[in-house]
């Protein structure tokens, strides 16, 4: 994430922003990124707030590493987008909203899909009306076994819940302007441990939430390779007044030749960003915030107690 966002600020695709360095604290990666952009490359974040004296900052550590960055940048009065999830344990995601709150600065989490096409469009029909109250979700959104056994090097150190589920979590709650009450979580092991990845294969959570209505939710890390493209992404959502069906698995295009693929139409990644820099200046339409994205944290939290445990536990 952070090499592929490197590029679309090194590109010029973000209005007002342009890239001022890249810190890795692997030294050949930190190398090659900073030179395949253009831009000064460090090892350490301190030194690259020192040197680059930057405006705004993307950290893009892997799921249970934000903390230590985002307290620095804080500190420092750097504006942040930090990846999703905000946190994977609760002490941290609060310590996270504590350093922003202190320091006074703009931060995000970056739950892109709310920039997704579809889930704008469905947010105006949310905002509007017409399809009363959400109450009622069940959202799946996978992945081809390719993606934590060759994209993702620290897979195991993650879950399918934190990595993918955080989204369709975040999304139910901004569209349904849900918070969540109780949590009841299973999942299954095997064919990733097998790999060497001792993480979950599968994950199956039932939300309830304040006020009445439920949520189903699914992530899969063991899609078969064969599965076109590199997601299935399903959303339903019953409202009081009518429903609401997002499928961004099959995009807009598809082509058949001697091989099925989805042309990339739907890339949004310029815009979620450009909405970041627009936030900074207080301009911004759409914001996610540390303590929406917390909430979430939380939600995700109770999943794994859930799987420990095998009860019900509360959020």
């Amino acid at each position: 994430m952070g090499g592929g966002h490197a590029r679309l600020l090194a590109t010029g695709r973000v209005a007002g922003a342009v890239l001022g360095g890249v810190v890795d604290l692997n030294p050949a990666l930190a190398r090659s990124s900073g030179e395949r952009n253009g831009v000064p490359y460090f090892t350490g974040l301190a030194e690259a707030i020192r040197e680059v004296k930057p405006d705004a900052a993307y950290v893009a550590t892997p799921d249970a590493l934000h903390r230590e960055p985002v307290e620095l940048l804080a500190a420092a009065g750097v504006a942040l987008l930090v990846e999703k999830p905000l946190a994977t344990t609760v002490e941290d995601g609060e310590a996270m909203v504590a350093a922003i709150t202190r320091a006074g600065v703009h931060a995000e989490v970056n739950y892109s899909n709310r920039w997704n096409p579809p889930f704008v469009a469905a947010r105006r029909s949310v905002d509007s009306g017409d399809v009363g109250e959400l109450r009622s979700f069940n959202v799946r959104l996978n992945n081809p076994v390719s993606s934590p056994r060759d994209n993702l090097g620290w897979s195991a150190n993650t879950t399918p819940a934190w990595f993918l589920m955080s989204h369709c979590m975040d999304l139910a709650c901004w569209l349904g302007k849900k918070r969540a009450e109780t949590v009841y979580a299973t999942g299954g092991k095997g064919v990733l441990s097998a790999l060497g990845k001792d993480t979950y294969d599968w994950i199956h959570a039932l939300v309830r939430w304040e006020g009445g209505g439920d949520g189903v939710f699914e992530s899969a890390w063991t899609l078969p390779e064969s599965w076109p493209g590199q997601i299935e992404f399903n959303f339903r959502a019953l409202g009081t007044a009518g429903l609401i069906d997002v499928d961004t698995t099959r995009q807009s295009i598809a082509i058949s030749s001697a091989r099925h693929s989805f042309p990339g139409t739907l890339n949004w990644a310029a815009e979620r960003f450009a909405s970041f820099v627009q936030g900074i200046d207080g301009k911004a339409r759409t914001v996610v915030t540390f303590e929406e994205a917390q909430h979430v944290t939380r939600m995700l939290v109770a999943v794994h107690r859930s799987l420990d445990t095998g009860g019900v536990e509360t959020v």
